[in-house]
């Protein structure tokens, strides 16, 4: 494989970075401080807001600063940037389930998931920077996102297993207070979709998305 461009990452999720270098992408992490504003309603368009928001915010850092700055991160002339943003949540009856606040509210989630099925959400918005010789800058020449969506099916569970979960601290910085690639993979009964997008990130289908573009190249 092949890459053609110049990966940033913004996201500083632990599993989205473990799952590109899955995928032997070569890539440089990049988070902004940017504050998330939601407008939207439906989980679906939430997490393509978020993460478009997240990519701009990164790609606007780069758009900012002169070709001569960048010269040691890439050949600006011949190359390429694409900057990654992704967000993910939870739905239980279209109703988003993010990051618990404390325990008590980990406690609140991880309760009302228990036995029931409900939807796991990941956006993706990608934005492609090329230098441009006429403006000396970098420009953005492409822009794709798309969003997958997993069902989720758990287990009866009851509070004494939830808290014995908590205590763990995994939940903590988990959408919907539970990691299926972690201690909580025990109270996930079935899924239907894909796994990845339920552990943070849709790999197979944002693979897809890069070769379709020619962003990476089988030789």
């Amino acid at each position: 494989m092949k890459q053609n461009v110049l990966m940033i990452l913004a996201s500083g999720s632990p599993r989205r970075k473990e799952l590109l270098q899955q995928a032997g992408l070569e890539f440089e992490v990049l988070v902004s401080d940017v504050e998330e504003i939601i407008t939207k309603m439906s989980p679906e368009e939430v997490v393509l807001e978020l993460s478009d928001q997240k990519c701009s915010a990164v790609c606007k850092d780069f758009t900012t600063q002169t070709p001569d700055n960048l010269k040691d991160i890439i050949d600006i002339k011949t190359g390429g940037i694409l900057i990654i943003g992704a967000d993910t949540v939870v739905s239980l009856d279209k109703r988003i389930l993010g990051k618990p606040a404390g325990p008590k509210e980990a406690l609140s989630m991880l309760m009302s998931l228990s036995g029931r099925s409900h939807e796991v959400y990941t956006g993706v918005t990608c934005k492609v920077l090329k230098y441009n010789i006429f403006t000396d800058s970098l420009l953005e020449t492409d822009k794709f996102s798309f969003y997958s969506e997993t069902k989720v099916n758990m287990y009866p569970y009851d509070k004494y297993e939830a808290l014995d979960y908590i205590a763990t601290g995994e939940p903590m910085d988990k959408a919907g207070a539970y990691g299926i690639q972690g201690i909580g993979e025990r109270l996930v009964e079935s899924i239907s979709g894909d796994y990845n997008n339920v552990v943070g990130f849709p790999l197979s289908k944002f693979m897809k998305e890069l070769s379709e573009r020619e962003y990476i190249t089988y030789e």
